[in-house]
């Protein structure tokens, strides 16, 4: 009841010395920051979430794999010296699954890391668990190994089987090389920044329209080369650093509640990205005039 008396008296307090309006405009500017906290937060327990399903993903494959190798071990005990060509089989199938499990698991813990590392999770638990299931995956490796050379020398593997491992081996190093490609590639974005006469002379923008010099318009040109562009990940972008000296235009399309212009209004010192994609929705490129 106290806190509630109190709680009246402070409302009071604000109306009677900033007046209702100001007092409206402060609760609204206090529930945008709310509503902004709050989004941020829905963004990372996603991605959390995500993490947290894929490593329990690994963890029942990796269990998996301890199934599969008892198996093997169990049919090459049981076999006696005389193995028919059906425990053969079975075997050398289990052992290729088996590779291709811990091949795919290497893939996922590789695409964590630089999940964790471009999201900026510093969770030593979660580190901690991703370490332990690598090691998981070393020791089952080496096992296999172990296994192998012995059913190896019992004749009981057939030759190729090495083979089909290494080339499996290379497949997956092939994927992987292909997904971080990908990756990289969606999340690249180029921007550039200069006088206008700088950009005209490197083809990245064109004047046109107007009379006797008059009224002419400057637009991005759309054909000049990538070269001429600094190439960034937006993933790991946040600020363009400007002179602070010049007023700027932004030639390229990019909704204004997705950035902001640090220091002096006028003549800002940065262009801050407050919202990656919505920044970079509409065009993958940055185009900043000095006036």
């Amino acid at each position: 009841m106290k806190r509630f008396i109190l709680a009246l008296g402070v409302v009071a307090l604000l109306f009677s010395s900033c007046g209702k309006q100001e007092l409206e405009e402060k609760i609204i500017t206090q529930q945008k920051l709310q509503d902004s906290i709050e989004a941020v937060l829905s963004i990372k327990d996603a991605e959390m979430e995500s993490l947290f399903q894929e490593l329990n993903a690994i963890e029942q494959s990796l269990s998996d794999v301890s199934a599969k190798y008892g198996n093997v071990n169990k049919l090459k005990n049981t076999s006696g010296e005389k193995v028919s060509k059906d425990t053969r089989a079975r075997i050398t199938d289990e052992i290729q699954n088996i590779n291709e499990l811990l091949a795919t698991n290497k893939q996922k813990i590789s695409k964590l890391n630089n999940q964790m590392a471009n999201t900026g999770n510093k969770s030593k638990e979660l580190a901690t668990f991703v370490e332990k299931l690598q090691l998981r995956i070393n020791e089952q490796e080496a096992q296999i190994q172990a296994l192998t050379a012995e059913l190896q020398q019992k004749k009981i593997v057939i030759e190729n089987l090495n083979k089909n491992i290494e080339d499996l081996s290379k497949q997956n190093q092939v994927k992987d090389q292909q997904i971080l490609q990908v990756e990289y590639e969606k999340n690249t974005a180029y921007y550039i920044i200069g006088t206008k006469k700088e950009l005209q002379a490197e083809d990245i923008v064109s004047t046109s329209g107007g009379f006797l010099g008059m009224g002419r318009k400057t637009k991005v040109s759309g054909d000049s080369e990538l070269s001429k562009y600094t190439k960034v990940d937006i993933r790991q972008f946040e600020q363009i650093p400007l002179s602070g000296k010049n007023k700027i235009k932004i030639l390229t399309s990019h909704p204004s509640s997705s950035y902001t212009l640090e220091g002096d209004s006028k003549y800002p010192t940065s262009i801050k990205v407050k919202d990656a994609s919505a920044f970079w929705g509409k065009s993958r490129f940055l185009v900043v005039m000095y006036d």
